[in-house]
């Protein structure tokens, strides 16, 4: 559970231009900040425009591609694709959804995948969709930006009595971006405690969450509580500095590490390598960094695969993970490997960043699984041979 929108896509964004350079942020708060999360409320009050017109300045008028967005519901429907042969497993997600045409966009997109839609209850209320501004940033490399509201329109937020039985008596609860359901993050650490006591094994993802901008550490959820009852914690390597109030990774990840309930830690950083960290107990005993999937990003330069854009491959990661570790649970008495999890998230990660947006629309199920298994082997020795030169593990 977690964050589910829809995206207005943008494409081509050039922010080194005049145009988008005066609305760029110059004194690490106020105006827009490439990469992250950025208020929509907070911008029309510094630059004193209504969105419309900034999103006009910014886009000089395109017209987006609007396509169900993040994060939560990207990462499982990513799950869902994976697994959707396992008649052994279901994948649920819980939500409530607005009956207007957003809602109409995240419930045929939905409908067209493995994942189970018995939990999501459709319903009068509002929206708020999200702009997501796709481009290289200052350094040249691939980015997106978001422009969006603080959390789901308070008429569709999910309520704490919605969480039933069957949620927590799952043998794997995921959440993402669990700011965006403010009445669910309020009490975070109840429910990922009922969670832990009914024998559910967590995994929680992060987000960027432009509420806590400014602020030298971010909290997750309702307190650093939440810590005590994560399984396995995913997150990218701004949100671990952001999240843990450090500036430097190896910093971030020990204090991630002081949480003894904590089996598992992985942190992804972009093109460069992922931290991955297994305690041991419920996972491996591991800790080093496993690189991208190199072969995709060849065939993209190649002409033998399209070029797409970063929206969603982080939560597609995610998914990845998600659907590795639900495998694994199925051998019984293995603890997890977190490094075999890794490299089924970076392929769908990777293979994603083949299409627009963040939902790789299948024109039949398994279709993008198996887009992922032509390059599983040649990743599978690329990831051996990086641990062979890295000393970290």
């Amino acid at each position: 559970m977690g964050c589910c929108v829809v995206d207005y896509i943008y494409q081509d964004i050039d922010f080194t231009s005049p145009g988008v350079k005066r609305y760029l942020c110059k004194d690490g708060s106020n105006g827009l900040m490439i990469g992250e999360g950025n208020l929509s409320s907070h911008l029309t009050t510094f630059f004193g425009k209504s969105e419309a017109a900034i999103i006009e300045d910014i886009t000089g008028g395109r017209t987006p591609h609007k396509v169900l967005g993040g994060v939560s519901i990207v990462t499982l429907v990513s799950a869902a694709q994976l697994l959707f042969d396992r008649d052994e497993i279901d994948v649920y997600y819980y939500a409530n959804i607005p009956d207007n045409e957003p809602g109409s966009i995240i419930m045929d997109t939905v409908g067209k995948t493995p994942l189970r839609t018995d939990k999501i209850q459709v319903m009068e209320g509002d929206s708020v969709v999200t702009h997501a501004l796709c481009g290289n940033d200052l350094d040249g490399n691939p980015s997106r930006t978001f422009i969006c509201a603080p959390c789901v329109h308070p008429s569709t937020a999910l309520q704490l009595e919605q969480l039933d039985h069957d949620f927590y008596a799952s043998e794997l609860t995921v959440f993402s971006a669990i700011q965006w359901e403010p009445e669910i993050s309020g009490v975070f650490t109840e429910v990922l405690k009922r969670c832990k006591e009914a024998g559910s094994i967590t995994i929680v993802s992060t987000a960027s969450d432009p509420l806590m901008r400014g602020k030298t550490k971010w909290v997750l959820g309702d307190s650093d509580a939440v810590y005590e009852y994560i399984d396995i914690l995913i997150m990218n390597k701004e949100e671990a500095l952001n999240y843990s109030g450090t500036r430097d990774l190896h910093s971030a990840v020990d204090y991630f590490k002081s949480f003894p309930s904590l089996g598992g830690i992985l942190v992804t950083d972009g093109l460069n390598p992922t931290y991955v960290y297994g305690r041991g107990k419920l996972c491996l005993p591991y800790e080093g960094f496993i690189p991208i999937v190199v072969d995709i990003d060849q065939d993209k330069q190649r002409g033998l695969l399209p070029e797409g854009d970063t929206v969603g491959c982080g939560d597609n990661y995610c998914g990845g993970v998600v659907a590795s570790v639900a495998l694994q649970l199925g051998k019984q008495g293995r603890p997890i490997d977190l490094v075999e999890a890794c490299i089924l998230g970076s392929l769908s990660g990777g293979i994603t960043s083949t299409i627009t947006g963040g939902i790789f629309k299948e024109t039949h199920f398994g279709q993008k699984r198996g887009l992922m298994e032509k390059y599983h082997p040649s990743y599978v020795r690329q990831v051996r041979e990086f641990q062979a030169r890295d000393n970290t593990h």
